[in-house]
Order: structure tokens, then sequence, then C-alpha cells
């Protein structure tokens, strides 16, 4: 594309300016890194620091275990970067970027339980246990 409009002459004179000094644009940018790539910084997070997190403080797994799972976890997903990276690079990254956030959004929580369930079964049976306990009280009272 640039290849394209440079041969028509239709490149920016002063594309800083341009893209940061003139409103209609400035908006797409600020729009862009604000809410596009929230999205984006929100599945990292919960994938590697909430995660590390919760396997330790939540969970009480000790640090050096939960480290080397997530660095596990970091070298499983690591050829997917690779594999995503050059997939966006045929289709776009909108639909990638897109396409990740929802994935997350659907499927975030099974993980979660499962590593409650195996990394502290204790707690998953307690949490059960105090959800059947606020059951035995008629909705009227347990809502407080």
């Amino acid at each position: 594309m640039f290849k394209r409009i440079k041969t028509e002459g239709r490149i920016s004179k002063a594309s800083l300016t341009e893209a940061f000094g003139q409103w209609k644009h400035l908006k797409i940018v600020i729009l862009a890194l604000a809410g596009l790539t929230a999205g984006q910084a929100v599945v990292w997070h919960t994938g590697q620091f909430h995660a590390l997190f919760f396997l330790t403080q939540t969970l009480k797994v000790d640090g050096a275990s939960a480290n080397i799972l997530i660095a596990l976890a970091l070298l499983i997903g690591a050829p997917f970067f690779l594999f995503f990276g050059s997939l966006s690079d045929k289709i776009g990254r909108k639909p990638i970027i897109m396409t990740g956030c929802l994935m997350a959004a659907l499927v975030y929580l099974p993980p979660f339980k499962a590593l409650t369930h195996y990394a502290n079964p204790a707690l998953e049976t307690a949490t059960l246990r105090s959800a059947m306990l606020m059951e035995m009280f008629p909705t009227r009272i347990r809502y407080t």
C-alpha cells in the first residue's frame, strides 16, 4: 500500500503533525491506544500476572512451583505467538486481536477452576460447602 501511494505522490509531508495534530486523526490514535490495546493488556495480565498471584496467594502454591508453572505455560504458548503473528501478517491484526480477546473471555474461567481443583482441592471443597450452606437459608434472608 505504501509503495502504491508513494508512486502516486500521495504520502504525507508532515505525518506526525497530521496524525497527532489533527483531532480527526488523534481521536483514532487515542481510541486505538485506550480501547483496542486495553483488551490485550487484560488478556496478558490475567494469563500471566493474575494467574501467578492466584496460584501463590489464593491457592497457596509455593512461589517456586508457581513460577515454574507460569514459565511452562509461556513456553507452551510461545509457538502460538509466532503462528498468530504470521497469520496476522496475512489476514490483518484486527481479526486476530478481536478473536483472541473473545476467546479469552470465553475460556479463562475453566483453567482457573482447574487450577483450584488440582492445586488446592480443599479450597474447592470449602467453596462448595459455603455455597451449600448459604442455600439453607431462604432468599429473603440469604441476600444479606
